[in-house]
């Protein structure tokens, strides 16, 4: 009796599949990496600028550096606003990368478009974790790992487009971290046998 019951078990699995409606199965995690554009706004008053004021204007050209998504916007006084972008400039942003347009005489506003990670929220049990015939992972599934990347990550950008080449040679980093693996020296070996010789200027 026990050689009938695999081969009828198997059978009433098999047919128990073909009853399910496989056009909405998604074999991949249901969770995956989004990024949105959002931005930092900062406003500064009129005259001369305090220690706080540069160290925010520090921050936000640290911040559009890291993960900056579109061109500062600078927006008041002609004078003021030429003020900041200089300040700017000398934090390490392009002169092509700001925007700057006067109006008014009162405060400066400098907006930093910025990509932002959007994690989702886990933890929910809204769905049995039973099997349901149709083999779709539980709602939770793939839910923390998702988080954790879309937390960690130094620019949220890289998770929907890939950097451009660095122009480093392929297989010398690949020789380099298989060495830093097992622990053995990464740089260049030192040159012997050279033939050159040093001139003394004014003899």
């Amino acid at each position: 009796m026990r050689f009938f019951t695999l081969p009828v078990l198997a059978v009433l699995l098999l047919s128990g599949c073909a009853d399910q409606d496989m056009s909405t199965y998604d074999a991949h995690q249901r969770f995956r990496n989004k990024v949105e554009s959002r931005e930092l706004v900062a406003s500064f008053k009129p005259g001369p600028l305090s220690p706080s004021d540069h160290a925010a204007l520090r921050d936000l050209a640290r911040e559009h550096g890291r993960r900056g998504a579109a061109p500062v916007a600078i927006s008041g006084p002609a004078d003021k606003a030429a003020e900041i972008a200089d300040i700017l400039k000398n934090h390490g942003i392009a002169a092509d990368r700001m925007a700057i347009s006067a109006s008014g005489d009162g405060a400066v506003s400098v907006a930093v478009p910025v990509w932002v990670a959007v994690v989702p929220e886990c933890g929910r049990w809204e769905e049995s974790i039973n099997p349901d015939g149709a083999n779709q992972n539980t709602w939770n599934f793939g839910c923390s790992v998702t988080r954790n990347i879309g937390l960690m990550v130094s620019d949220p950008a890289d998770l929907v487009r890939a950097r451009e080449t660095s122009g480093r040679d392929g297989n010398r980093a690949v020789d380099v971290l298989g060495k830093y693996g097992e622990g053995k020296a990464t740089s260049s070996a030192a040159e012997t046998g050279a033939t050159g010789t040093l001139s003394t200027v004014g003899k």
